[in-house]
C-alpha cells in the first residue's frame, strides 16, 4: 500500500493521462483514415507511405526538441504546462482541419501543422509526470497514464469509427475537444509550479552551458562510464521494434500464416492489447514494490519467451492464452521502464531525457515494419516472429546487463 497521499497522486497521473488518453485517440484516427483521405487526391501509395512517416520524424526531431526547451522555461505556470496550453489546442484545430481539406495541399498542411503542434506538447506533457510525482509512486501513476492511453485507442477504434458513418468531420472534432478539454483539465487540475516548488522534484541544479539539450543528454548517455542509461535506451530500441514490427505486419500474418480473415487477425491481436491494458496498473504496482529493474527484466524475458512459443503454435485457444501472457508481460516493460530512466536524471533534465526516450521509440517504430516484411520475403511467414525473436533476444541481453546507478549529475539512487 503506498502512502497516504498516493491517491492524490493517481488523480493527478490520471489527469496526465486524460492528455495521453486524447492524443492516443487522435493517433488512431490519424492512422486510420488519413491513408483514405489521401487516396481521393493521390494515387501513389509509396507517396502516402512517405506522408504516413511524418509523426516518426517528428518523434525523432521536434519532441526532443520541445521537450528540451522545456526544461529551460520559467513562467508563472511552470515549465511544462505553458507547452501543453500552446501545443493542443492547436493540435485539435489542426485536426479539425484534417477531415475538411478539400485538396493534396490543405490536407499536407493541415497534416504538418498536426505534427509540429503535437510535438510541442508531447514530451513536455509526459515529462510533467515525473516533475510532479515521488519517485516511490512513479511506476503506478505510469500504469494509469498507459491505461488511459490504450484506452483512448480502444474509444477511436469502437466508438469514433462508428461516428465516421454519420461523418467523416464528427469524429476528428470530438477528439479535438477532447484535446482542448485535457489542456483545461490539465491546467486546473494540476497546480505544477507550486507543487514541484513544494516537493523539491523541480529543484534547477547548476547546468553546464547548452546542457539540456538533446545531443548533449545523448553524448552524456554515450560517455557515461556507468552504462545503466545506455543499455536501457538500446533495450528500448530493441524491444519496442520487436513488438511494432508485430503489430504493424500482424494482420498479413494472420491472413496468410493462420488462416484468418483480417477482422479475426485484428481481434486476435486484441487480446495482448487487452492484456496489457489490464495489467498496466498493476505492472506499475509490481515495480514500485519490487523494483523496476526486476520488473523490466521480466516484462522483456516474458514477452521473448511468448515470441519463441507463439511461432510454433497453431492451436487458436493456445495462441489467444499466449497473446495474453506476452501482453501481461509487456506490460511490466513499458509501465516500467520510463519511470527507470527518470529515476536516473537530474530533474532539470526531464524534458531532455523523456525528448530522448521518444526519439529512440519513434526511430525503432520507422525501423521494424522494414525488417519484418524482409525477413517473411525472404522466408515466408512461417519465419514473421523470427526479427522479434532476435529484438527481444538482445533487448534481454541489454536489461540483464544494467547494474543500476546515475548519470553524473543525476537525483538518487538507482534500484
Amino acid at each position: 500500500m503506498g502512502p497516504p497521499s498516493s491517491r492524490l497522486w493517481t488523480l493527478r497521473a490520471a489527469a496526465i493521462g486524460l492528455a495521453y488518453f486524447s492524443s492516443q485517440m487522435a493517433v488512431a484516427l490519424y492512422n486510420a483514415y488519413l491513408p483514405i483521405f489521401y487516396g481521393a487526391f493521390v494515387a501513389s501509395n509509396t507517396l502516402i507511405g512517405l506522408i504516413m512517416v511524418i509523426d516518426n520524424v517528428a518523434s525523432m526531431t521536434l519532441q526532443p526538441y520541445f521537450g528540451g526547451l522545456s526544461d529551460r522555461v520559467d513562467t508563472r505556470w511552470g515549465r511544462r504546462t505553458p507547452f501543453v496550453l500552446a501545443g493542443m489546442p492547436l493540435t485539435a484545430l489542426a485536426f479539425a482541419l484534417i477531415p475538411r481539406a478539400q485538396a493534396f495541399v490543405p490536407l499536407l498542411a493541415a497534416t504538418v501543422l498536426l505534427n509540429v503542434a503535437a510535438s510541442v506538447f508531447t514530451s513536455p506533457s509526459y515529462a510533467l509526470m515525473p516533475d510532479t510525482t515521488p519517485p516511490p509512486l512513479r511506476g503506478r501513476a505510469n500504469g494509469v497514464i498507459n491505461l488511459m492511453g490504450g484506452l483512448g485507442a480502444l474509444v477511436a477504434f469502437f466508438y469514433l469509427s462508428e461516428l465516421y458513418r454519420r461523418s467523416r468531420t464528427l469524429p476528428f472534432d470530438v477528439a479535438a475537444a477532447l484535446l482542448v478539454g485535457s489542456a483545461a483539465v490539465i491546467l486546473l487540475a494540476i497546480p505544477e509550479r507550486g507543487l514541484t516548488l513544494r516537493s523539491g522534484l523541480a529543484s534547477r541544479e547548476p547546468e553546464a552551458e547548452g546542457a539540456g539539450r538533446l545531443l548533449q543528454a545523448a553524448r552524456a548517455v554515450v560517455r557515461s562510464p556507468d552504462r545503466s542509461l545506455l543499455l536501457l535506451l538500446a533495450g528500448a530500441w530493441a524491444a519496442v521494434a520487436a513488438v511494432n514490427g508485430v503489430q504493424n505486419m500482424f494482420t498479413r500474418y494472420g491472413v496468410h500464416h493462420l488462416g484468418l480473415d483480417p477482422s479475426g487477425a485484428t481481434q486476435l491481436l486484441g487480446f495482448f492489447a487487452a492484456a496489457f491494458l489490464l495489467g498496466a496498473i498493476p505492472a506499475g504496482a509490481a515495480g514500485d514494490r519490487i523494483g523496476r529493474l526486476r520488473a523490466i527484466r521480466a516484462g522483456v524475458a516474458g514477452t521473448l519467451a511468448v515470441f519463441v512459443a507463439i511461432s510454433a503454435v497453431r492451436d487458436p485457444l493456445l495462441y489467444r492464452a499466449l497473446l495474453v501472457v506476452g501482453g501481461g508481460a509487456w506490460a511490466l516493460w513499458v509501465v516500467n521502464a520510463y519511470p527507470f530512466l527518470i529515476d536516473r536524471v537530474a530533474p532539470s533534465q526531464t524534458g531532455t531525457y523523456t525528448g530522448l526516450w521518444n526519439a529512440v521509440l519513434g526511430f525503432a517504430g520507422l525501423a521494424s515494419p522494414p525488417l519484418y516484411g524482409l525477413a517473411v520475403d525472404a522466408l515466408g511467414f512461417g519465419a514473421f516472429f523470427l526479427p522479434g525473436i532476435l529484438f527481444m533476444g538482445g533487448a534481454l541481453a541489454c536489461v540483464l546487463g544494467i547494474r543500476g546507478g546515475n548519470l553524473p549529475g543525476a537525483a538518487g539512487a538507482g534500484r
